[in-house]
């Protein structure tokens, strides 16, 4: 249950988004602009959100590199048992896209507990490595895990053919613009999301999670709300606010989850060859799953 929900969150996760033809409503900076930026921001008002899409789209295409700042809370409850569990995640993360790595730092708590859990992992094409902290280990995933992953990984990088299947959700999206960002918003039932998160899994997931469509078909979105910022100059995301509650069904128990998370983008094409120290490869210990 914990590895199936685990899963399904972090692939929850990818970013979505689509395209419509009105152009961007301007509004005032958060920080109180002065008249002169709220002029140029009604001023470059011209773009569509299609246009923007479509740049932003071409500009990740040819994206090296970036790294992420991520807050994340998790509200978990079973109606069955009564449980809550309240999780508060920090991550950091450094990206390359070709190859496809990632260095990644998370510290995670629980309410009603002083403990702290600080995760370290590397993932590239040498494999998918996690510090264990409690056990002072290293630990190796199994290759065909690691491949699955690596799979998954290099065709996410690409939001290409995501923006594509999401055309059916053009009316759902509000458009703004301030002097410096193109501002995207979207929030949506859990009726108009549930098939199309569906058909996404079947297409993504590694293949024994994918032809379990009994999880899928007991997986739930009740809600989702997201808020995109598009940075002007360069059309890469700068920020990615997600807002979403769902329920997930497995062995005879249900749980509602609403999740809350805000990232932070930045260092494009900054970030350096991720490479698995010698010291991991020389130590690390292979998981049994």
């Amino acid at each position: 249950m914990k590895k199936s929900l685990a899963i399904l969150t972090g692939f929850l996760m990818i970013l979505m988004l689509a395209a419509c033809s009105e152009t961007a409503k301007p509004v005032n900076e958060s920080d109180g602009g002065t008249d002169k930026e709220e002029t140029k921001a009604e001023e470059a008002s011209e773009l569509t959100l299609e246009e923007v899409l479509t740049k932003s789209t071409e500009a990740s295409e040819e994206l090296k590199s970036f790294s992420v700042n991520m807050d994340m809370s998790q509200e978990m409850s079973s109606g069955t048992e009564g449980e809550n569990m309240n999780i508060d995640s920090v991550i950091d993360m450094d990206v390359t896209t070709d190859p496809m790595a990632f260095y990644q730092k998370m510290t995670m708590s629980m309410d009603g507990t002083e403990e702290s859990y600080d995760i370290e992992s590397y993932f590239t094409e040498e494999g998918m490595f996690l510090y264990d902290a409690a056990g002072k280990q290293w630990m190796k995933f199994p290759k065909e895990m690691s491949d699955d992953l690596l799979q998954m990984s290099s065709q996410q990088t690409n939001p290409g053919e995501e923006l594509k299947k999401l055309q059916e959700f053009v009316d759902d999206f509000t458009f703004e613009q301030n002097a410096k960002s193109y501002i995207l918003k979207l929030k949506a039932d859990g009726e108009k999301f549930n098939d199309f998160v569906k058909e996404t899994a079947a297409e993504t997931l590694p293949p024994e999670l994918a032809a379990n469509g009994e999880m899928l078909d007991n997986m739930k979105i009740n809600g989702v709300e997201y808020e995109i910022v598009i940075d002007k100059e360069t059309f890469y995301p700068s920020v990615l606010n997600m807002i979403m509650e769902m329920e997930i069904t497995a062995e005879g128990q249900t749980i509602s989850m609403k999740q809350n998370m805000n990232g932070q983008y930045a260092n494009y094409n900054k970030v350096e060859a991720i490479a698995v120290p010698q010291e991991v490869l020389d130590t690390a210990v292979e998981m049994e799953m």
